[in-house]
C-alpha cells in the first residue's frame, strides 16, 4: 500500500497535489545511461524492503522508486541493468534475521552489485554486518538511527548496535541518506510545543532501536523545551493491543497529546484509534508512521495527526518535474506514491553513478563490490530529486533534511521542511 501527497504550504495558505519526486542527476528526467548496447553482461541492483503485511504502505511505494529508477534508466556503460527485490517481513512486520537471510542469498549472486534499503533500522543493524563481510554497497533511503553510523547517541555512547562491531571488515559499506534520529525526535518535539502549544504530553516506543531511540530523544527536546513528559512506557507490541490504561493514565495526569515512537508495523497508530475518548489531543509519529497504514489504523482519529519524516520533499524540486511527472505515468495508483519513494529513488541514482564510476575505474570492465563500495564513498554534490548528496566519513548526508507532515482528510500533507545540519 502507498499514497499520494497533499502538499500544504501553509504558510503561503496554497494547496498543491503532490507525491515526493524522482529524477536523475539535476533532478531531471531519468535517462538511459549506457553505451554501446549491452553487450557486456548483466549487473543487479537490489532492494531489501517490508513489501507486506502492515509495513507494506511504506514499504511498496519505497520499492516503486527504487524500481523506476533502475528500469528507467535500463543500461550502464554497456551492461545491462536490472533491478531484483527482496522482502524482510515476517508474519507481517519487519524482521531482521529475514533481512540479514536477504542480504546473504544477494551476496550469492555475483551480478549483484549493490542494494537499496533496508527500511527500518533494527533491519539495517542486523544487515550491515552480513552485507560488510561481502563487501556489498548498501544505501537506504529511510534508516535513522545513529548507532547505525555513529559512536554516539543522545549523549551516550552507542552499544546497540556499535557502528565499530558491525562493520567486521573495518571498511564501511552502508550509507544512508535520511536524518538521523538525532534530529527526527526533536523536530517533532520543538512542532509540538512551540506550534502546537502543547506543554504536556505522554510518549510510547515499541521498544525496537528506532521506536525507542526517537521517543528518547522527543521526550529529552521537549523537557529541554519546556514541557512535561507526564508518562513514558515501552511496549511489546508483538503481544500487546491495548493501550487504554496507558492513556487513562496519561489523561488522568494531563496529557495534551501523545508521542508514538513506533512504525506501523509495530502498530504505531492503534493507539490513537483509542486515544478517543480518553484524550483529546495531538497525536505524533516518526516516519514509520506516516503512512496510508497509520491513517487506516487510526480510523475516525486521524484529524489531528502529525508525523515527521527524515528526509526532504521532491515536489518542491522544480528540477524534479519530468521525472515525477514520467514516474506518475508508470505508477498511477493513489498509493503508489509513500513518502519515501524518491529518496528510494535517489539511493538507487547514488548507486548507479557509482557502479559507473567504478566501471571507469575496472577500464570498462565489470567491477568488484570492493570497487564499488569504495566509488560509494567518494559521492559528491550529486544533485538529485530530493537533494545535493555529499557522504561524510560516517556514511551520513553532508546536509539532511526534516520534514512535517499533517494528515488532512484522507491524505498526509506536508506542512514544513528544513536543513538540520550535517551530522
Amino acid at each position: 500500500m502507498q499514497r499520494r501527497w497533499l502538499l500544504t504550504v501553509l504558510a503561503a495558505g496554497s494547496v498543491v497535489a503532490a507525491a515526493c519526486s524522482t529524477g536523475g542527476t539535476g533532478g531531471g528526467a531519468p535517462s538511459a545511461s549506457g553505451s554501446g548496447g549491452t553487450s557486456k553482461g548483466e549487473i543487479i541492483i537490489a532492494s531489501d524492503l517490508p513489501v507486506s503485511g502492515a509495513d507494506a504502505s511504506d514499504g511498496i511505494p519505497t520499492q516503486n522508486g527504487v524500481q523506476f529508477a533502475i528500469e528507467s534508466t535500463g543500461s550502464i556503460k554497456g551492461f545491462k541493468l536490472t533491478w531484483k527485490g527482496f522482502d524482510d517481513t515476517v508474519n507481517g512486520a519487519h524482521d531482521p534475521q529475514k533481512g540479514a537471510q536477504n542480504v546473504q542469498q544477494m551476496l550469492s549472486d555475483p551480478k549483484i552489485l549493490g542494494m537499496v534499503g533496508p527500511f527500518n533500522s533494527n533491519v539495517a543493524a542486523a544487515e550491515i554486518p552480513v552485507g560488510n563481510k561481502g563487501s556489498l554497497a548498501m544505501v537506504s533511503p529511510s534508516n535513522t538511527n545513529n548507532c547505525l553510523t555513529q559512536d554516539t547517541f543522545g549523549g551516550k555512547p552507542c552499544t546497540d548496535p556499535n557502528p565499530k562491531n558491525i562493520r567486521p571488515s573495518g571498511v564501511n559499506n552502508y550509507f544512508r541518506i535520511a536524518a538521523p534520529d538525532s534530529f527526527q525526535g526533536p523536530a517533532m518535539a520543538d512542532y509540538a510545543y512551540d506550534t502546537l502549544k502543547l506543554t504536556k504530553v505522554a510518549v510510547w516506543s515499541d521498544n525496537e532501536i528506532f521506536g525507542k531511540g526517537v521517543a528518547d530523544t522527543f521526550q529529552a527536546e521537549f523537557i529541554k523545551k519546556g514541557g512535561q513528559v507526564v508518562v513514558r512506557q515501552d511496549f511489546d507490541t508483538k503481544v500487546t493491543n491495548d493501550w487504554k490504561p496507558f492513556l487513562t493514565d496519561a489523561k488522568s495526569k494531563g496529557a495534551q497529546g501523545v508521542y508514538a515512537g513506533a512504525t506501523s508495523g509495530t502498530k504505531a497508530c492503534i493507539p490513537n484509534a483509542q486515544m478517543a475518548g480518553i484524550i483529546s489531543g495531538s497525536y505524533m509519529t516518526p516516519d514509520g508512521g506516516v503512512n496510508s497504514q497509520c491513517i487506516k489504523d487510526s480510523g475516525s482519529n486521524s484529524a489531528d495527526l502529525y508525523g515527521t519524516v527524515a528526509g526532504a520533499n521532491a515536489e518542491l524540486n522544480p528540477d524534479a518535474k519530468a521525472t515525477i511527472d514520467a514516474f506518475k505515468a508508470k505508477f498511477t495508483k493513489k498509493d503508489d506514491i509513500g513518502s519515501y519513494t524518491f529518496m528510494a529513488y535517489d539511493c538507487a541514482k547514488i548507486l548507479i553513478d557509482a557502479i559507473g564510476r567504478a566501471i571507469d575505474a575496472n577500464g570498462g570492465n565489470m567491477p568488484s563490490r570492493q570497487q564499488v563500495v569504495a566509488a560509494l564513498a567518494k559521492t559528491s554534490n550529486l544533485k538529485l530529486t530530493t537533494g545535493t548528496y555529499t557522504f561524510d566519513k560516517n556514511g551520513d548526508p553532508t546536509t539532511p533534511t526534516m520534514s512535517i507532515y499533517h494528515v488532512q482528510g484522507t491524505d498526509w500533507a506536508f506542512i514544513k521542511q528544513f536543513g538540520v545540519g550535517g551530522s
